[in-house]
């Protein structure tokens, strides 16, 4: 007997059985070190299930202050990302405000700084406060404001714009903002201010950095320096906790609400007239811009010295640079064509394992980036994995465990923007589910699919925490060189591959777009549409 698929309510023919054969291990692989870590967190040396270890930690006055200044930090440059962010969201998507459309794009840009640069950066400038808790959440609102703005964009993006408009008739502009735009970008915001919050409080490079004790450094302290990887274990449980709870929160608020809009736009916004104070919120968004990318390049340009200072650290670090984009880029193809298949699964397909495999794979968003290389160190550190543990896989491995979530978001975007019909009137000329995918779906989510290999392979070369970790004997990404030099003093060399760093990013980024570009020009998915 032939089988014979079914049609879901959403309209996309899907068998979860084959997909689920992908994506189950997909999870799998992204909780492998966090199962390891509390297996060994909440098992004593006989192998039964304990919470003493935990309950003697949770005692200890040194642990409770860390973990209250690393909250602090956390919830001051979530309000204040916020306090950043959704203004300028709201100016770029819903004013006239001049070069919205620049400022848009722009906003982005400070994304493709690392957040332990634009600590280098601003301790360079010798700030007052910069080696406080004051100047890591300055820092961190100048690395991590993009997620809200991008985020609640996208929510603006995605609403429909005759409920302003209906609102605007019957109650004015301020009421329509008030009583409609905020509250139905309430969730996106709430969204972006969460994953800023979890960003800050598992971050090890920034407070590292400005030499501010907080619980990652403690963990990164107790492993690398002490050896002491029990404590460090122990250490890492609490920190999980908290930021498991809060990216599942996140999770529930949003539901399916997209977190950025990578689709060819909608019906045409509600634009507020800003009138006489245009120029105002034009110089208001210059200013973000100024010190979040202008500053920041200025001094490491400045910093970097001349032609001669980038042909000795180019020399000097060559093997680093081109061993990072290698590990990058095999780690951005491998996490893209992961989550294609996991966010057509997760976006078309239904039931409480559906949901259950949603949470799974967005687990690695929470978990802080030394914590996860001690995590694989445990899974992957054996006689039998030898092999992988000591060769670039294991690198590789790492980054497609702590970025596949980010990636399938991105993804998953845009697969909730192709119509399901479209796919069902194809299934339908096909007959193939294949035929299907590669005809339709993947070429409508081409610039959700280019945006999430640019993710991948930006947040795999920007990576210093787990390949400080994990790294193989013999070899190290531009990051770590970033970091020892940094140490040894020398801050010439520093900047120079600072600048390097940046540039690599950039140059993937325009190479991504030209390449998106002249593969849609010679195959546009709107011919599918038009079909």
């Amino acid at each position: 007997m032939s089988y014979i698929p079914c049609m879901n309510h959403d309209g996309f023919l899907v068998n979860p059985r084959g997909l689920l054969w992908v994506v189950l291990p997909v999870a799998l692989f992204v909780l492998a070190p966090v199962l390891c870590l509390f297996a060994r967190a909440l098992v004593d040396d006989t192998g039964r299930l304990t919470l003493e270890h935990l309950v003697v930690f949770a005692a200890d006055f040194r642990q409770i202050r860390l973990m209250a200044t690393s909250v602090g930090i956390a919830a001051a440059t979530a309000v204040a990302a916020v306090v950043t962010g959704v203004p300028l969201a709201f100016l770029c998507h819903r004013t006239d405000m001049p070069c919205r459309r620049f400022f848009s794009a722009a906003c982005l840009v400070p994304l493709l700084i690392p957040c332990y640069i634009q600590a280098l950066v601003w301790t360079g400038l010798s700030l007052p406060f910069i080696y406080t808790p004051a100047g890591a959440v300055f820092v961190f609102t100048l690395s991590f404001f993009p997620f809200v703005t991008l985020i609640t964009g996208s929510g603006l993006r995605s609403m429909d714009p005759h409920l302003e408009e209906a609102a605007i008739l019957a109650r004015g502009r301020g009421q329509a903002i008030a009583r409609v735009t905020l509250p139905l970008i309430m969730p996106h915001i709430m969204a972006g201010a969460i994953i800023v919050f979890v960003f800050a409080v598992i971050n090890f490079e920034v407070p590292d950095v400005l030499r501010i004790s907080v619980y990652p450094v403690e963990i990164f302290i107790q492993f690398s320096a002490f050896y002491d990887e029990k404590t460090a274990t122990l250490l890492a449980a609490p920190l999980i906790f908290l930021t498991l709870a809060l990216v599942w929160v996140q999770m529930a608020y949003m539901k399916k609400k997209p977190y950025v809009a990578v689709g060819r736009g909608g019906p045409r916004p509600v634009l507020y007239p800003l009138g006489r104070f245009s120029k105002t919120g034009a110089g208001l968004a210059g200013l973000v811009l100024a010190v979040s990318v202008a500053v920041p390049a200025g001094v490491l340009l400045q910093g970097a010295g001349g032609p001669g200072n980038y042909v000795q650290v180019w020399h000097g670090s060559r093997d680093a640079i081109f061993y990072s984009v290698f590990v990058a880029l095999a780690s951005a193809l491998i996490m893209t064509g992961l989550s294609v298949a996991v966010s057509v699964y997760l976006v078309r397909a239904k039931g409480g394992l559906r949901t259950l495999l949603d949470y799974a794979v967005q687990t690695g968003l929470a978990v802080p980036s030394i914590v996860l290389g001690i995590g694989l160190i445990h899974v992957w550190n054996h006689e039998w994995t030898g092999g992988i543990y000591s060769s670039s896989w294991i690198l590789i491995i790492a980054f497609v465990c702590a970025f596949t979530p980010f990636v399938v978001k991105v993804i998953s975007a845009a697969v909730l923007q192709v119509h399901p019909d479209l796919e069902a009137a194809a299934l339908l000329g096909t007959g193939s589910r294949i035929k299907t995918l590669a005809g339709v779906t993947l070429p409508l989510c081409l610039p959700g699919i280019a945006a999430g290999f640019f993710t991948g392979f930006v947040l795999s070369l920007f990576n210093l925490g787990t390949a400080l970790l994990v790294i193989p004997p013999g070899r190290g990404t531009l990051p770590i060189s970033i970091y020892n030099f940094m140490h040894y003093g020398a801050m010439d060399a520093v900047f120079a591959q600072s600048v390097i760093l940046v540039f690599m990013a950039v140059a993937c980024g325009l190479l991504v777009y030209f390449l998106y570009r002249f593969f849609t020009n010679n195959h546009n998915p709107q011919d599918h549409t038009r079909e």
